[in-house]
This record gives structure tokens, C-alpha cells and sequence, in this order.
């Protein structure tokens, strides 16, 4: 009993040192994009989306819908669709596109300041997930037409979202969403001890050996890319933060590990979201994953020459 007590203090006290961590990164984060919400500036920037859009191959409208992915979440990016698709004519194939692009390159304000955190620099990880969502977009979208696939019209369930909601429900559902986090943290934190203590953690991050060392990194960082890939980059990069600060990890794992869940994380969540805006899983799951491998392959193969005490110093802190 005494055990069990002890067991839960220490799982508590992890719990909070991982919350904090993030709150602190996130709560100005999202002020500052609430602000940018209320004053309208979202549309106004989407605008210098269109000729990238365009050069992906997708509709320009569609430019606003990725800029409220990037600037505030995937959730926003469905209300920004869910507003258009009345008024535009979509193929499954740009919406595909859209899919892909809006998961490699979303919620970029928050990501990246907990990529900073985990100390990479942030001009590397913007401009790495911002520059492969274009390339990775413009790539299927080549696949798409060379194939013609996925011409017919598009089908989403995605209803017109109601209109935005008050400074104070804003607030509350901040809250709530805090809440969830630091549940969610403490339920990942309490299976992992209980895996542990059955050997079934063990287990897994042996498996995940042989993939990990192909891409060039250890069984250290086998915990943070699992839950990164199943939950997302947030809860990910929470506890890559706690165990940089530790000193636990080399910093090609953390470059390594940290592209990795840029390009793809949640593969749960996220994927689940970006079905409802009618985009096929061919193009936002299985190319993405492949996608993902190539370009941590490429990177693993530079960081082996005699460039990478260079590379990682520039693209490191600490």
C-alpha cells in the first residue's frame, strides 16, 4: 500500500513537471493567436498562401484553410473548409493534397516552440516542415494527375461551423483543454509504469530497435517517437524537453527524433480529423509515413559525413 502510494506521488510529480513545461510554452502561444483571430488577420495572410497553393496544385481558396491549420490548429483549418466547400468545387484529390499538407505543417506556433524547447532551432524546424509540406504536396499532387486519381468530386461531412465564440467560452475551453493535457499526460506517464512493470515496455522499445537505429537513432528516444506518433508532437516533445534537459540524449537523436514527429505525428487523432475533410488515407497516412522515412534517411546520411558537428551545431542549442 505504501508502495502504490509512493508510486503515485512520483507519477503525479512527473506528471505536473511535464504539464508545466508545456503550459508555459503554450498559454502566451495561443493568446497572441486569439488575438489574431479577433482582429481578422488569419484571411489577410492566407493570401500570401495562394500562388504556393496554386503551385502545389490545389484550389488558392484553399490557401486560407492551411493558414489556419499553421497559425491555429487542424480543428480551425475544418471550420476554414467546412465555410468554403459551400461555395467551391473540390476534387478527393485536393483534398488529399490539402490533407497532407495541412498534417506535415500545422499548429506551427505551438510545435515549434516546444521543438525550441527540446533545443532545435526554430528557423530549421519552421522552415523543415513548412518547405516539406510543399514538396511533399507538390510531389502527390504529380502522382495524383500522372495517374489520374481520386478526380471525383469531393465528399465531406464537415457541416458550416456557428460563429466564433465569445472571450469568455474562449477562455473556458482553454482551461478545459489544459485539463485534458495534464490527464492525458498523467494516463501516458501510469501506462508506461505499467508496462514497465509487466516487461511489456521493454518488449516494445526492443522491437523498436532495428527500425530506429536504420534511421540513425537509439533506443533512447524509442518512448518519445512511439508516443509522438500515437499522440502527437505536443505530448511528444514534453517529454523530449525533460529528458534534453537531462542530458540523456545526444543531439542527433533529438534532431533526428524531432524531424521524424515534425513530419509525422498523431497518426491516430490527426488522420481521424483530416478524413472528415473527405481526403483519401492513401495520401495523408501511407505516403506520408514513406515520405517521412526518405527525407529522415536523407538527414541521417548527411549527419554521417564529416558535416555533422557543423550541421548539428547550427541546428542544435545547448
Amino acid at each position: 500500500m505504501e508502495n502504490s502510494k509512493k508510486i503515485l506521488v512520483n507519477i503525479f510529480q512527473e506528471t505536473t513537471k511535464i504539464f508545466w513545461i508545456l503550459f508555459k510554452v503554450i498559454l502566451p502561444v495561443i493568446i497572441i493567436i486569439r488575438v489574431l483571430e479577433l482582429i481578422g488577420a488569419i484571411p489577410f495572410l492566407a493570401k500570401f498562401l495562394e500562388p504556393l497553393t496554386s503551385f502545389i496544385g490545389i484550389d488558392g481558396s484553399l490557401g486560407l484553410v492551411w493558414m489556419a491549420a499553421m497559425l491555429v490548429n487542424i480543428y480551425a483549418a475544418l471550420a476554414a473548409f467546412a465555410s468554403l466547400q459551400a461555395i467551391f468545387d473540390y476534387s478527393v484529390a485536393e483534398t488529399t493534397i490539402l490533407g497532407l499538407i495541412i498534417l506535415i505543417a500545422h499548429s506551427l506556433p505551438i510545435e515549434v516552440a516546444i521543438a525550441k524547447k527540446s533545443r532545435i532551432s526554430w528557423i530549421f524546424n519552421l522552415s523543415f516542415r513548412f518547405i516539406n509540406a510543399i514538396v511533399a504536396g507538390k510531389i502527390l499532387n504529380l502522382i495524383f494527375t500522372k495517374y489520374e486519381l481520386f478526380n471525383e468530386p469531393n465528399q465531406s461531412v464537415l457541416q458550416v461551423p456557428n460563429d466564433l465564440v465569445s472571450n469568455f467560452e474562449w477562455a473556458i475551453l482553454q482551461i478545459q483543454n489544459f485539463f485534458i493535457i495534464f490527464i492525458i499526460i498523467f494516463f501516458i506517464i501510469t501506462t508506461i509504469n505499467v508496462l514497465k512493470s509487466l516487461g511489456v515496455w521493454t518488449f516494445i522499445i526492443h522491437i523498436m530497435k532495428i527500425p530506429l537505429s536504420y534511421l540513425g537513432m537509439s533506443e533512447k528516444v524509442a518512448n518519445i517517437i512511439l508516443i509522438g506518433l500515437t499522440l502527437g508532437i505536443s505530448f511528444g516533445g514534453g517529454f523530449l524537453i525533460e529528458e534534453s534537459k537531462k542530458n540523456n540524449i545526444s543531439k542527433k537523436d533529438i534532431l533526428l527524433s524531432l524531424s521524424f514527429l515534425s513530419l509525422c505525428h498523431s497518426i491516430i487523432e490527426d488522420t481521424i480529423l483530416i478524413l472528415l475533410l473527405g481526403s483519401h488515407i492513401s495520401g495523408i497516412l501511407f505516403f506520408r509515413f514513406i515520405y517521412t522515412v526518405i527525407i529522415i534517411l536523407l538527414l541521417k546520411i548527411l549527419l554521417e559525413t564529416k558535416m555533422q558537428k557543423f550541421i548539428l551545431s547550427k541546428l542544435t542549442d545547448g
